[in-house]
């Protein structure tokens, strides 16, 4: 690893004390989660990606209000056959900007009802952060998703142990891909991006997730990227390289 990587290494880690918002169950610090909860905070967490995040969380909102409440939001997507889902995209508001995002929610419905008694919680309950992302990718969740709720899990005190990986989403693969690489990557594979974290912080590399997503979104647009403001920038190795351009304020 360079003096450079370690440096940014050492610096997301010191802006450590931010952290995501996932809804009522951020908010628990260890306290007993509520099935409602639970399934508002998965279902919720299942739209988020390739999409806004606080998008994703209103329209995960409005899902569960429209389905009769979260107590019961997996029986009430499994009493529609697939086509009546697939039918109802526009009438629930387009909950994700992708259709086949949408219609996905009924296979994971399905998969709940039968394994967890459409109660989220069973699915984590008691786990290994380990066993719960397990788990989770067993009922359709994704990896990128599965890895984001073990890591809020773990950080709102409902699973305990172990260490977890970042989502490597659009903001995460921008920051890191113009810190470490000096070029537009945000295409890069997800595995790469996830294999550097854990070099950077192995550890525990999910403690990076939310100090590169909130730079992402903050400081490091897809276009004019404020890197003036960016506490980065002295190690950044595309700021380095295009600190003489207009697009870039050197510090």
């Amino acid at each position: 690893m360079t003096n450079d990587m370690q440096q940014i290494a050492t610096l997301l880690l010191q802006k450590r004390d931010g952290k995501g918002d996932f809804g009522e169950i951020s908010h628990l610090n260890g306290r007993e989660c509520s099935k409602a909860v639970a399934n508002q905070f998965l279902i919720c967490c299942l739209l988020d990606f390739q999409q806004d995040a606080d998008v994703a969380w209103e329209k995960g909102a409005a899902l569960v209000k429209a389905l009769g409440g979260a107590e019961g939001i997996w029986y009430a997507i499994n009493a529609h056959s697939k086509g009546e889902w697939e039918s109802r995209y526009e009438e629930f508001g387009k909950p994700h900007r992708f259709h086949w995002a949408y219609t996905r929610i009924w296979g994971i419905a399905n998969a709940i009802c039968a394994r967890y008694d459409g109660d989220a919680r069973n699915i984590w309950h008691g786990r290994s952060p380990y066993d719960a992302l397990v788990h989770l990718r067993a009922v359709g969740a994704g990896d990128q998703i599965s890895g984001m709720i073990v890591g809020a899990l773990r950080e709102s005190g409902q699973i305990q142990g172990a260490t977890g990986d970042v989502k490597a989403d659009v903001h995460v693969r921008r920051v890191f891909g113009r810190a470490i690489f000096g070029d537009e990557v945000e295409d890069v594979d997800a595995a790469k991006i996830i294999e550097l974290t854990r070099q950077l912080h192995s550890a525990d590399p999910w403690q990076l997730d939310w100090p590169l997503w909130n730079l992402g979104r903050s400081n490091c647009h897809q276009t004019n990227p404020d890197c003036k403001q960016c506490y980065l920038r002295i190690h950044c190795a595309y700021h380095r390289k295009h600190s003489d351009t207009s697009v870039m304020t050197p510090s």
